[in-house]
């Protein structure tokens, strides 16, 4: 009746470990995420034609493409996606490519449940805040 409905953030995350994401898969399940688990990048490029997706976390190290060129695809083909690059070691030469790719934020792995959150949550403010005035409208 009057209620604003808040649209779920959908998160495609990517990593070859299943450890990774089947944890975080259940952690983050329910709520105002929904996560779309994949193991390879050539998977969620696929899924990236059917998903209307908000958010993509990718590990560096994929079997099919390194995490940084996936995600210089996905800004090809969806532009305005919010990226996020995780990867276990970091260089200064990878942290240059980052900064020149546009990625949004760099976590560094062991991965921290409230690292992620923290990013998640900025990342929603700014969602919402792109969606504000459409939620105005609906009755």
């Amino acid at each position: 009746m009057g209620k604003a409905q808040t649209k779920t953030l959908q998160i495609m995350l990517i990593d070859n470990d299943k450890y990774v994401r089947e944890s975080l898969g259940l952690f983050f399940a329910g709520g105002q995420l929904k996560f779309l688990i994949f193991k390879s990048a050539s998977e969620g490029l696929n899924s990236l034609k059917y998903q209307d997706i908000d958010v993509v976390i990718s590990d560096y190290f994929l079997p099919d493409m390194d995490g940084l060129t996936f995600l210089k695809q996905v800004a090809i083909k969806k532009p305005g996606i919010a990226r996020i690059l995780m990867a276990t070691i970091v260089t200064d030469e990878l942290k240059k490519e980052i900064s020149m790719a546009g990625i949004d934020t760099f976590l560094e792995k062991p991965l921290s449940i409230a690292s992620i959150e923290n990013i998640l949550c900025e990342i929603n403010k700014e969602h919402l805040t792109k969606i504000k005035p459409e939620m105005r409208n609906e009755k």
